[in-house]
């Protein structure tokens, strides 16, 4: 009897996880991946301080002091990202200007 079998498309060759652990080769590729978890966790924690400044903003109900500690910090969730983003925009641009060199090391 002849074996009946379904391609699905775009999954044809479906292996098992075979390179799940990363490779750091060298001290660039392990701060790379560090940079990256950083600014990865850095965005989420602005962001979520932005919503729990929100949060906190809406159930003030008007009382002032609570109003302001809101607005305080939702201003610097704001300015959080923003420098998140700053971070991030000025690494890539410093990697597009300064591309590494094979077996280059700065010591």
């Amino acid at each position: 009897m002849n074996n009946l079998f379904i391609q699905i498309p775009g999954f044809g060759n479906i292996a098992g996880p075979t390179n799940l652990k990363p490779t750091f080769n060298n001290l660039a590729s392990f701060l790379s991946a560090l940079y990256q978890v950083a600014i990865f966790i850095a965005a989420f924690l602005a962001f979520y301080w932005l919503v729990w400044g929100t949060y906190q903003y809406i159930m003030a109900r008007g009382n002032k002091e609570d109003l302001a500690k809101a607005r305080s910090r939702i201003i610097w969730a704001i300015v959080g990202l923003l420098m998140v983003l700053l971070a991030y925009t000025l690494a890539r641009f410093a990697s597009e200007i300064f591309p590494p060199k094979a077996g280059f090391t700065p010591f």
